[in-house]
């Protein structure tokens, strides 16, 4: 691990916080419009940013007007390079808007003390507090020794094309990073601000996405069978599931911590033709897995489970299993130095170690450090103003301003730490 950085160095740094313009940042990005696959806008208005704290700032398209904002603070030499990544792309669009504030794609400044909007929360104060690091650290007069390399990205949010659903608004789940890190953007590690709530996340699940198709009888109201609709046929398979998904959960449980199944959509038949029978009907699933479990196994599993059925119900005969997802959990050992950099960071500047914990949520945590880059979720968004953390589906998305400043004084000890001083 490299040397203790000097106190008074970090606390010099510390003093150079400006929260004005933290709060101005996070604003102007949340003012940006930039759902998955039409994330252009952001990623100039975020290259420009990255330009003008001083950062060789380049655009990296991706396709379809689709762009990823990378910059990198060149060190004087004899430092190691610490990447801050952040994705680009917001989970709702404007579309969403009619929900309040916290929908809105409108940075709104609540009581000095929080910001409202689209993208505050998942995760433009992120990638604005990496940015107030870095200018805090550069106002102090203090030059490193290793680079400092910040990745917005865009495509991050769990996204995938399926049957007619194709095009860039579903080109989710770490294509700007996986571009990003194979075009360039490396560094030695990665702390990736997702909203954690000041915890730090060194594993989290990885997810298997499942089309189970029962096939059915397409024909006439006039000449229809319950036991020949799909429909009807799925509910024998919808009721194992429903069986197996707590069975599986426990299974694959880690101490306190189990993984979740979601059956996330059913889509059979045509609501605008009632008088036709659905000629198929489709399950499909979220299975989240734990680090140690790959998706093949989950694949593998449902396979069997249905393939059971099939023996069971003969009305069955023709269901499939096919596998859309295939997203790998991930996870660094809690000895790792970027885990003990950080975890020293926040004791002293927070006054008590951070807790620590795994989550069922995917990142691209998971790209990074398939590529060799050791990466964990460590952020500040993530506490509700009415009490709590989390994320609120009332209240919408919305930080507050006193955590990002709390770490953005981790991050300058932990870029101090790990960069070295020149």
């Amino acid at each position: 691990m490299n040397k203790p950085v000097d106190s008074k160095l970090v606390a010099r740094a510390v003093e150079h916080i400006d929260r004005d313009r933290l709060v101005k940042l996070v604003i102007d990005l949340t003012n940006i419009a930039s759902p998955t696959g039409f994330e252009g806008d952001m990623a100039r208005a975020y290259h420009d940013v990255l330009a003008g704290a001083g950062f060789r700032a380049t655009l990296q398209p991706i396709g379809d007007e689709r762009y990823n904002a990378i910059g990198r603070l060149p060190g004087k030499g004899g430092g190691k390079s610490l990447m801050f990544n952040g994705h680009l792309d917001t989970s709702f669009g404007p579309e969403q808007a009619h929900r309040g504030i916290g929908y809105r794609c409108e940075g709104t400044l609540v009581d000095d003390e929080w910001i409202y909007g689209m993208g505050s929360f998942n995760m433009k104060s992120a990638l604005a507090t990496y940015v107030t690091a870095v200018e805090a650290i550069r106002k102090a007069g203090i030059d490193l020794g290793g680079d400092v390399v910040i990745a917005g990205v865009a495509g991050e949010i769990e996204k995938s094309p399926v049957n007619e659903y194709d095009g860039r608004q579903y080109q989710g789940y770490g294509v700007g990073t996986k571009y990003a890190i194979t075009h360039g953007a490396v560094a030695d590690a990665c702390i990736l601000g997702e909203p954690t709530n000041m915890m730090l996340i060194p594993r989290h699940c990885g997810t298997t996405w499942l089309k189970i198709t029962v096939p059915g009888h397409l024909i006439h109201t006039a000449w229809s069978q319950v036991e020949r609709n799909a429909i009807n046929r799925s509910r024998v398979v919808l009721d194992a599931l429903h069986e197996w998904i707590p069975e599986y959960c426990k299974r694959n449980a880690v101490g306190d911590f189990q993984p979740r199944v979601n059956v996330a959509a059913i889509e059979g038949g045509w609501p605008w033709r009632g008088a036709r029978t659905p000629d198929n009907c489709n399950i499909y699933l979220d299975v989240r897995t734990i680090p140690e479990v790959l998706p093949v196994q989950v694949y593998d599993e449902v396979r069997a489970l249905i393939a059971g059925l099939v023996a069971q119900h003969e009305h069955l005969q023709g269901t499939t299993v096919d596998i859309y997802v295939s997203a790998p959990g991930t996870s660094i050992p809690d000895e790792h130095e970027l885990i003990r950099t950080i975890v020293k960071a926040h004791s002293e500047q927070l006054g008590k170690p951070p807790q620590r914990g795994i989550e069922t949520w995917y990142s691209d945590a998971a790209h990074m450090n398939r590529y060799g880059i050791p990466t964990v979720n460590y952020g500040s968004a993530g506490r509700i103003r009415t009490g709590g953390g989390g994320f609120s589906t009332h209240q919408g998305e919305h930080v507050h301003i006193g955590d990002m400043v709390d770490i953005i004084k981790v991050y300058i000890q932990c870029i101090l730490t790990l960069c070295g001083v020149a």
